[in-house]
């Protein structure tokens, strides 16, 4: 596990680097609000497309090549948007990446495939800690790459040091990752689409994948106008957005890495989701108080709470009801969900910040998180009924 994750962290720190100079680099090119939340979204669209695809072509050739070759794609995808010309071309980089993406089914399906049903909501929490890691050293090294002051050649600097990160993932994956023991054992026969979509909806995994919709579209409204908020309400610009990135991974690779393993063990599954929808849900609330950098830091905790026990919990209720010989293509299918809900955010949200003002996308995803809670509140019940029993 420990070389899957660090393949992970390597590879996050390119795509760190990228996001909070990405906005800046979109109005470098005179594009909109909406333009540039589209420039989110059509990442996300293409993860629709290839998430189950490359799913599928690892329960039958094996993880550790799919995720080989997307590393390498991801990295032609970072030397591509530092060349891009013109905002089409960022638009077809940033298609080409989000296809790549969508190989963190195959990094799920891996980790389904090396751990029990009772580990895996703390193995999501650590594959989450490489998540946040990745993000606290890439947007650094973006803020400081980019400068205070940026022309179109600092843009380029930043690309070409994330596709070098996305090269040594490739050599690391490539030289220590090992494919698991319990795909090697399986038939890579063929499987009709009937069983495909049969093993996708089984065992409620719908409705789990719908509490997943809700969290990942109200947390990606938050995260693809962050930049353009703290610009309008704290005044900051590429620096200092590039440090707000650092202390969300920061807290978030603390979370996930430290607390969403024993939280779970102690608590259950459905009522550490609870409190990560609450938490989310106020913190997105809260956002129109913020007036400084005090109480952003206090608002971000209880948001990097929300998403830090909700998405590895739901990703783990995912994951146990997947059978064995569909793990990819199931975890396939949840990311391609998820990522309807990255593309179809940003736009309304960019949107809401044009008509109405910054503040009213966060409010927007804190009254959708609102039957998330609700939905864990009735779980936990459940499963307190079912635990006396």
């Amino acid at each position: 596990m420990f070389i899957l994750l660090l393949t992970v962290f390597v590879d996050l720190i390119g795509f760190g680097i990228i996001l909070p100079i990405l906005p800046f680099y979109a109005l470098a090119y005179d594009a909109t609000p909406v333009q540039i939340t589209l420039l989110v979204s059509v990442h996300s669209g293409m993860q629709i497309i290839a998430s189950p695809i490359w799913g599928r072509l690892s329960d039958r050739y094996g993880r550790k090549v799919i995720l080989l070759l997307t590393l390498a794609g991801g990295g032609v995808a970072f030397v591509w948007f530092g060349f891009a010309g013109s905002l089409v071309g960022l638009f077809l980089a940033r298609g080409l990446s989000g296809a790549m993406a969508g190989n963190i089914a195959v990094a799920h399906a891996y980790l389904a495939d090396i751990t029990s049903s009772e580990e895996r909501a703390g193995a999501m929490g650590r594959f989450g800690a490489a998540f946040g890691l990745g993000f606290v050293v890439g947007p650094v090294l973006g803020g400081l790459l980019i400068g205070e002051q940026p022309d179109m050649a600092d843009f380029a600097r930043p690309c070409l040091i994330a596709a070098a990160f996305s090269l040594a993932a490739i050599v690391l994956g490539a030289v220590m990752l090992r494919e698991p023991q319990r795909r090697r054992s399986k038939e890579a026969g063929d499987t009709r689409l009937e069983q495909l979509l049969a093993a996708a909806m089984a065992n409620g995994i719908p409705s789990i994948v719908a509490l997943n919709f809700l969290v990942t579209f109200s947390f990606t409204a938050l995260m693809a106008l962050l930049p353009l908020w703290c610009q309008a309400r704290l005044g900051w610009g590429p620096s200092e957005v590039s440090y707000a990135y650092a202390y969300i991974g920061l807290l978030v690779a603390a979370l996930h890495g430290l607390l969403v393993g024993p939280l779970t063990r102690k608590f259950g599954e459905p009522r550490l989701l609870f409190l990560g929808a609450t938490s989310l849900s106020t913190g997105l609330l809260l956002m129109p108080w913020i007036g400084g950098v005090g109480t952003f830091a206090a608002d971000v905790l209880l948001l990097c709470m929300g998403t830090s026990f909700c998405h590895p919990v739901l990703t783990a209720m995912i994951s146990q009801r997947g059978d064995g010989d569909h793990q990819g293509t199931v975890m396939g299918a949840a990311n391609s969900i998820a990522a309807v809900a990255r593309i179809t955010s940003p736009p309304l949200a960019g949107l809401l910040f044009s008509q109405l003002g910054p503040n009213w996308p966060m409010l927007m995803g804190g009254i959708i998180i609102l039957p998330v809670a609700a939905a864990a509140a009735r779980m936990s019940l459940t499963f307190k009924r079912q635990a006396k029993e």
